[in-house]
């Protein structure tokens, strides 16, 4: 495509499915940033037991924030205008950066919570004093500046040719940008194998566990007891955590395809375009998603919600209060 016939900016797509296409990201923005600014309230709030596990997820939905605020936005634009600051490479991948950046924070922090679970239901006696709450503020630091790196990687890459046309279906000439997207494309499958894996391994544990806690009952009820509930407590906690894993797997898995597509053929781009949308509508979608799995596991992330709906939605705040007083009758 020649970048002499782009002097302007143009929509790629009608003015119809141009539309549709921003009603429908607009309400993937509002689902994501609403739902994880939710989780974030909910850390912060009184009586929530700030456990590393619960610090994590917080920090999660902070990065899912992010993506809901900048990365889809800037996605969408570079996605749907076909203009120099959209198609020259130089420009095309600052406007992708804050995707790759906090999808790639979000991977990093599904190894942490991964790790965390773990060590949690491995070595719980010693749980407490390897994953101190100071020690949580160092690995989170890790985390976002690994996450920042690698999702910056791509924009170092087209510095030789930043002013290499790439919208439609050509390819970069950059090496960086595409051994980035061939190291993302196999890196999501090998993260969700691995991690699932990592998961199996700590539902053995916890049932071995839960046989040598049943066996000291008649030994000592009292503390039998105590050991039940806090690895009851812990599996829920990991139980959240392989949903989490479960809904990455599937929302990123297809995107793997696309990396790999991008990187050595030349579909049509009506083709190209419709595959691409889909897919990373498909990886934002999955920054909301992690909300609905922590509200419908926790109760203390629906009552947050339910306060929030009475403060947007007028209807919700009348149905509410309707319902407290059928209960008062």
């Amino acid at each position: 495509m020649d970048s002499r016939n782009y002097t302007t900016t143009e929509l790629r797509i009608g003015l119809l499915p141009f539309s549709f296409y921003l009603f429908a990201h607009g309400l993937l923005i509002t689902f994501i940033v609403f739902g994880n600014v939710g989780v974030v309230l909910t850390t912060f709030s009184k009586n929530f037991v700030r456990t590393p596990n619960n610090i994590f997820l917080c920090s999660l939905a902070v990065a899912d924030i992010f993506t809901g605020l900048l990365a889809v936005p800037s996605t969408v634009f570079a996605r749907v205008f076909i203009s120099p600051l959209t198609c020259y490479a130089g420009f095309r991948q600052i406007l992708f950066a804050p995707a790759f950046t906090f999808c790639s924070v979000s991977i990093c922090h599904l190894v942490v919570v991964t790790v965390d679970r773990f060590i949690a239901v491995s070595y719980p006696l010693k749980y407490p004093v390897m994953m101190p709450i100071r020690k949580c503020k160092y690995i989170l630091f890790l985390v976002w500046i690994i996450g920042l790196i690698l999702g910056s990687l791509p924009s170092f890459g087209v510095l030789k040719h930043p002013y290499q046309w790439v919208c439609g279906n050509v390819n970069y000439n950059a090496k960086v940008v595409t051994a980035h997207s061939l190291l993302i494309a196999g890196l999501i499958p090998m993260t969700s194998v691995i991690l699932l894996s990592f998961y199996a391994r700590i539902f053995a544990i916890a049932k071995k566990h839960a046989k040598s806690a049943s066996g000291m009952r008649g030994v000592a009820m009292d503390q039998s007891k105590v050991q039940h509930l806090e690895l009851k407590s812990r599996m829920r906690a990991t139980v959240t955590a392989v949903l989490v894993v479960a809904v990455f797997s599937v929302c990123w898995l297809p995107v793997s395809a696309k990396l790999v597509y991008e990187a050595f053929l030349n579909l049509p781009e009506r083709v190209q375009f419709t595959f691409q949308t889909a897919t990373e509508f498909l990886v934002f979608l999955n920054s909301g998603m992690n909300p609905i799995i922590y509200t419908l596991r926790n109760k203390k992330y629906r009552d947050v919600f339910k306060h929030l709906l009475t403060l947007v939605c007028p209807f919700c705040r009348r149905r509410n209060t309707t319902i407290d007083k059928d209960a008062q009758r």
